[in-house]
């Protein structure tokens, strides 16, 4: 199964890419392989940016707090105990996201040259190949460092998703002819969920909102940007999902 997901808010959506570049960091850090550990730190550099917003940190730390409140949560050690801890952690972090890497002037001049094409070779930035030629386990320790004042807020994002996916209904829907139309959702509602068969070899275009939802399933095209729309009942199930500790639809 194939798994689309639509955030109807702003703020899901910056959870949501925050969480993408903490997978992919994990993943390429914990490589051996030096071209990987190129794009790990493409990826701290991507995280820098995606969660610079000032008020962030706020909006995760009450966000955090909202759930460690609910009766659901309390009721359940494990998750009452991880929410604790990220909370903890994360208002240990004193500085603003991403600060340690400004000030890093080696880091900050990478920075600047990645987004050059062929900005990166040793001609260009003979430092940056003299760091990819030391031992991978050097690497990973920097990668380590360079990455630890982030891990609270991702790790906190994550934690928030989790809960959020985990707090939903699931629907068993039929788009018919490719199309397929829900009324209203509860108005605390955040995240739907379409998983579709990968052998459909097709993709949900989804637009939502409190009143209406509307899905149009599109043949997967790497050629254009929008497939052609498919014409054929598309069987697929749809969650809907809410941070709230009870979603009453």
């Amino acid at each position: 199964m194939l798994y689309f997901e639509h955030p109807l808010t702003e703020r899901i959506r910056s959870l949501i890419r925050i969480e993408h570049l903490y997978n992919r960091f994990n993943h390429t850090a914990a490589s051996e392989d030096k071209w990987l550990h190129h794009t790990a730190l493409v990826t701290l550099f991507e995280m820098m940016d995606c969660s610079s917003r000032a008020e962030l940190k706020l909006d995760i730390l009450q966000e955090l707090e909202r759930q460690r409140q609910s009766d659901k949560n309390k009721d359940n050690p494990e998750i009452w105990n991880a929410l604790q801890q990220a909370s903890q952690n994360l208002q240990e972090i004193q500085q603003r996201f991403g600060q340690h890497i400004r000030e890093n002037e080696w880091l900050m001049a990478l920075k600047q040259r990645i987004s050059i094409a062929g900005g990166t070779t040793p001609l260009e930035f003979p430092g940056y190949y003299f760091w990819q030629k030391q031992p991978a386990e050097q690497r990973q320790q920097d990668l380590q460092k360079w990455s630890s004042g982030m891990m609270p807020t991702c790790r906190a994002v994550k934690l928030l998703l989790e809960i959020l996916r985990s707090n939903g209904t699931e629907l068993d829907c039929c788009a018919q002819k490719g199309s397929y139309q829900h009324q209203s959702l509860d108005k605390n509602t955040h995240l739907l969920i379409v998983k579709v068969a990968a052998g459909e070899k097709v993709l949900p275009e989804m637009s939502a909102n409190k009143y209406f939802t509307h899905i149009r399933f599109l043949h997967a095209d790497q050629e254009n940007v929008h497939g052609k729309a498919a014409e054929k009942d598309v069987a697929f199930k749809m969650t809907v999902c809410s941070l709230d500790a009870k979603n009453n639809r």
